[in-house]
């Protein structure tokens, strides 16, 4: 499947800040155009933008304002890059979220700190973590059979998904993060087969803790990766490395790992991707998230603070009723 990306046109949300941010300058810088569907650009991600949106001899990146949660907002995401671009070839939903106290499952629908009303038929988190890659990969099959460039043995798709080492293991602060990361693996495993037998490789990445908006952004996440003194934790994984990890999905058929190993790569295929390392995630027999790699970067330095916050919640007089 070893292919070029230049000419080609990817979709990619949550591409506002972190890995997605990266992931979409590698393609770009490597010619492929860029739709990114994200609720807001950080300054980094605008200052791409304007770049490329001034580039009129190469590729093109272009912002659409996009609640994921919103299947209205996925259409005309997903509407917009035919309109600009005519057809697309690369579908990354991989904007998430960490558990936020306003949709988390230690400060339930109800609660003062929850946006999640106790009227509505679901949690944000799992909206966006789960549900949204879910119904952009139909949308994204949807189009790669019936485009005016479909998918075939010569013109072959690929939809990418960002999983989590949380979605080999429990961990009680934060379930409902587990839980969609969990549900996404398995949705990559179900969907492996539509390489060989529709040209479209369903694959995904499993990063370890990744420096991101996502844990120094917020106050209580933040707390969790710096050290009783403050200190920030240093063996992180960068966004760097998982985009070229998500970029070499995208276009080869084998990955190297540190030690030198070939893994393959095709339809199904997990990758957990560690500081200057990366495993692959089996379907059965699967070892813990790190094995055989140096470890690092594979949990949070102030552990105690995610489970102090959860104590906090839940020995609230009257936890989790209206």
């Amino acid at each position: 499947m070893s292919r070029s990306v230049k000419g080609k046109t990817a979709i990619v949300t949550g591409a506002g800040s972190g890995i997605n941010l990266e992931f979409a300058r590698v393609l770009l810088q490597n010619g492929a155009n860029v739709l990114i569907g994200d609720l807001s650009l950080r300054p980094e991600a605008q200052k791409l933008v304007n770049e490329y949106t001034k580039n009129s001899d190469g590729p093109k990146a272009i912002f659409q304002k996009t609640d994921v949660s919103s299947w209205a907002d996925l259409h005309n995401l997903f509407k917009a890059a035919v309109d600009h671009f005519t057809t697309f070839d690369i579908v990354c939903p991989g904007a998430g979220i960490f558990e936020p106290a306003w949709s988390g499952f230690w400060s339930p629908p109800g609660s003062q700190q929850s946006k999640d009303s106790i009227s509505s038929d679901g949690f944000k988190s799992l909206d966006v973590n789960l549900v949204h890659p879910i119904r952009a990969t139909q949308l994204a099959i949807s189009h790669f059979l019936g485009s005016s460039s479909p998918a075939s043995q010569d013109n072959p798709k690929t939809i990418l998904h960002i999983a989590s080492i949380a979605g080999e293991i429990g961990f009680c602060p934060v379930p409902l993060y587990c839980a969609s990361k969990w549900g996404l693996r398995g949705f990559i495993y179900s969907l492996g087969e539509l390489e060989e037998t529709r040209h479209i490789r369903v694959a995904g990445v499993a990063p370890a803790i990744v420096r991101t908006p996502i844990w120094l952004d917020a106050e209580d996440k933040a707390r969790m990766v710096h050290s009783a003194d403050g200190k920030e934790q240093e063996d992180w994984t960068t966004p760097e490395e998982v985009a070229q990890v998500m970029f070499k999905l995208c276009t080869e058929n084998e990955l190297t790992t540190a030690k030198g190993e070939k893994l393959p790569i095709k339809g199904g295929s997990l990758i957990e991707v560690i500081h200057d390392d990366v495993r692959d995630v089996p379907m059965f027999g699967n070892q813990p998230p790190g094995t055989g790699t140096d470890m690092k970067g594979l949990s949070m330095v102030n552990v105690t603070e995610a489970w102090k916050d959860m104590n906090n919640a839940i020995e609230q007089p009257g936890w989790g009723k209206v």
